[in-house]
């Protein structure tokens, strides 16, 4: 249940600003400072009660939860480092359990590809059923004494078939793709658990297990099962996030690399999809990488044009500003560095601080960005997005500030 009443006119933002609109001093980086600051005990108590209640770190709570402390920690807030220790700590854990690569279940005995399989031998197998194991080799070190080396040698590749667990659009191995990738963007560079080899390595390798053969991954659930976005587009945006999380890391590994080359190759093969603000924002980014000074002016010039009125974006050509998408851009816009955006973020400021509320968060109407008309399934996902949207505005506020000439 969400845990503030989602009543405030979302048009409150809008009204603020033009009674602001001519007050520098209300968008100057003290303005930003305090902002955040008031919003940081909101995505720290919002946070911890999503990794208590669900269990799960998902791709818009507990990851949104460290970027943003470990930002604002970067700009010299003072954040607690024992609550960031023990955040990173259980997500090193969470991501760990769901690393399952390989499960048998009683379903898979009876699958026609387990024709083969003699009677003796599914007997032998029984110890394995709903067992999960992070790699092949993990499960083959079970699987192995309990078969005779004959057997072995007859029906290891069966059994490794029936109990592989393939990749779609609603798993969470090692807790979801998109996690992941924003996991690594955030603490690399940092002290945390979640930078040390044994955690890093093994993500980067599972990134590298999970990729398909044309180069891209495989989307979850949030950008292609509740945000209205076509399947190539979500496909396409979680690509880019993994690759630019794979790229985070300057390690020598070949794997690593060619699971990057694959991904630009895909991804250079793709059909554009700029009405998509959040799309275009983070094939900005992955152009700044990747790709040519031209190309980066081009979409950026095609980012600052998709602008509303009021100086913010909102996720889709003409669909109202929101902060998910505002707070994205400014921050990728900062990363990129192409050009003088001062103004850019004197005005996304604006409307940022105008429209936060009283608790530090910001309304992200979930109706804005889901498919769903449903009015209970709305009601959960307004939690989400009030959540993911009140983060990002965090995040790109606080990159913003010294750049914004107020």
């Amino acid at each position: 249940m969400t845990r503030v009443i989602f009543a405030t006119l979302f048009c409150f933002g809008t009204l603020s600003a033009m009674v602001w609109a001519d007050d520098p001093a209300q968008v100057n980086d003290t303005a930003v400072r305090d902002a955040v600051s008031r919003s940081l005990p909101f995505l720290e108590e919002e946070g911890v009660a999503w990794m208590k209640d669900h269990g799960c770190m998902s791709c818009h709570h507990v990851p949104f939860l460290l970027w943003s402390h470990r930002s604002a920690q970067a700009q010299g807030f003072t954040v607690d480092a024992q609550k960031l220790t023990e955040w990173d700590e259980w997500t090193r854990k969470d991501s760990l359990a769901n690393r399952i690569l390989f499960r048998l279940r009683n379903y898979d005995l009876g699958r026609p590809e387990a024709a083969t399989l003699p009677l003796a031998v599914k007997d032998k197998l029984k110890p394995l059923i709903l067992r999960a194991f992070q790699t092949e080799a993990e499960f083959l070190a079970e699987l192995t004494p309990l078969l005779t080396e004959d057997e072995m040698k007859a029906h290891r590749a069966t059994v490794l078939k029936i109990s592989e667990r393939t990749v779609d659009i609603f798993d969470r191995v090692g807790g979801g793709l998109e996690a992941l990738g924003p996991l690594l963007i955030a603490s690399q560079g940092t002290a945390s658990v979640l930078t040390q080899p044994e955690f890093r390595d093994g993500v980067i390798d599972l990134m590298s297990q999970i990729q398909l053969a044309d180069g891209s991954w495989t989307t979850g659930g949030q950008f292609a099962g509740m945000r209205r976005w076509t399947l190539p587009t979500a496909t396409q945006a979680t690509t880019m996030w993994t690759t630019l999380a794979l790229a985070s890391y300057d390690t020598p590994d070949p794997k690593r690399s060619a699971s990057i080359q694959k991904a630009i190759a895909y991804q250079r093969q793709q059909t554009p999809n700029p009405d998509n603000r959040e799309w275009l924002a983070m094939r900005l980014l992955f152009e700044r990488r990747f790709g040519s000074d031209e190309e980066v002016a081009k979409l950026r010039r095609q980012l600052l044009d998709a602008r509303n009125g009021d100086g913010a974006w909102g996720w889709e050509k003409g669909v109202p500003s929101d902060a998910l998408t505002t707070g994205l851009v400014i921050y990728v816009l900062v990363k990129v560095r192409a050009g003088d955006d001062s103004s850019v973020f004197r005005d996304a400021r604006k409307w940022l601080l105008a429209s936060q509320q009283s608790d530090g968060s910001w309304l992200t109407p979930a109706k804005n960005f889901t498919k769903s008309t449903d009015p209970e399934r709305l009601r959960v996902r307004d939690e989400i997005y009030h959540y993911w949207g009140t983060a990002w505005a965090v995040i790109g506020l606080l990159e913003t500030l010294g750049k914004s000439g107020s």
